[in-house]
């Protein structure tokens, strides 16, 4: 069966996977020219030199079998590409039952008209369509809508909202004319025949535009340039001057028709260094900015000593026409 110096001996059964470096046994035959092994097999779970045919390299209890070196990480890797691909799979799916409903956020002014829609984009059939409000809890029930019962609206929520567009798959809701307490978020749920429940949520921010006030004001000592403005959500005041010795202090005093008024003061310790020079206020709100200017006016900065000395000059002349007008009144009563 073997040649001196050579090993050609091939079986043709495969090496197990499990077995290390396993051999026959001393007293174990070989197998057949068939493949297949004796009753009598034994496996060993570490081999001997002595037991490796000649001519077989002395590694050959480690080389022999590449898949039993290599069988632990390709079950591996086998297994992570798996998690991988479910992981993947799960993501998708999730991905895909949020973009079942399409929303949009709105932003309104406070006492308007507004509206929220919501649209399924599958093929299910949608028995109903409900409308709840979000919050900490539980969602509220507002309005639902059906082709059975067409629009049923919450006794809390009557003459307040309404379902505007009359669809099981594309639905509207409408606020007839918003309050600080119609803010937030709501949602549409969707109750189909095939997938059950599937919601989507829209959020509805109120504002109020800013009303802005610029003026300013001189005393003996210094300048006070005083920029309000009232806003919802609260705005941002910033200044526009030019000039040294300026000192900026600001109050912030919330309302409760839920307006913010911001209240920015600059005061100018030296007067005549704004006098003819132009200030302005930018406000910002909502990613906008308003600007209002005004320019110094020169005259009012010397007008209070000014107007101090008129009066007193007034006062004088007063008395003094008074006291002539008492002496000559005197005067007549004493002539015969």
């Amino acid at each position: 069966m073997f040649k001196d110096g050579e090993f050609n001996w091939k079986p043709r059964v495969a090496w197990p996977l499990a077995a290390s470096a396993a051999s026959w046994s001393t007293t174990s035959p070989a197998p057949s020219r068939g493949g297949d092994w004796p009753s009598s097999q034994s496996w060993r779970s570490s081999a001997r030199r002595s037991e490796i045919p000649p001519g077989f390299p002395a590694e050959a209890g480690s080389r022999a079998r590449p898949g039993a070196a290599m069988g632990r990480p390709v079950c591996r890797t086998l297994f992570c590409r798996l998690s991988a691909y479910r992981l993947i799979g799960f993501l998708t799916a999730v991905t895909l039952c949020r973009a079942q409903v399409v929303t949009q956020n709105e932003k309104m002014p406070l006492n308007t008209p507004a509206s929220l829609r919501c649209s399924l984009q599958n093929s299910e059939e949608v028995l109903i369509v409900t409308w709840q409000k979000v919050k900490p809890v539980s969602p509220e029930n507002m309005v639902t809508f059906s082709k059975n019962h067409g629009v049923v609206v919450q006794p809390a929520y009557k003459d307040k909202i309404n379902i505007t567009q009359l669809e099981l798959k594309n639905s509207t809701i409408t606020f007839w004319n918003t309050t600080l307490e119609d803010e937030g978020c709501y949602k549409c749920l969707f109750n189909t025949f095939g997938s059950g429940k599937i919601s989507g949520t829209a959020c509805l921010t109120l504002s109020v535009q800013p009303t802005v006030f610029l003026h300013y004001k001189f005393f003996e000592d210094h300048l006070n340039i005083t920029c309000s403005a009232n806003a919802r959500p609260a705005p941002v005041i910033s200044w526009k001057v030019s000039g040294s010795g300026i000192e900026n202090s600001t109050e912030v005093l919330s309302h409760p028709n839920g307006t913010t008024s911001v209240t920015s003061i600059l005061q100018v310790k030296d007067p005549k260094s704004q006098v003819g020079k132009e200030v302005v206020c930018q406000v910002l709100h909502l990613g906008k900015v308003t600007s209002v200017a005004q320019t110094v006016d020169k005259g009012f900065w010397f007008s209070v000593p000014l107007l101090l000395s008129i009066v007193s000059l007034v006062i004088l002349l007063v008395l003094i026409s008074i006291l002539l007008y008492w002496k000559r009144h005197r005067n007549q009563d004493r002539e015969p």
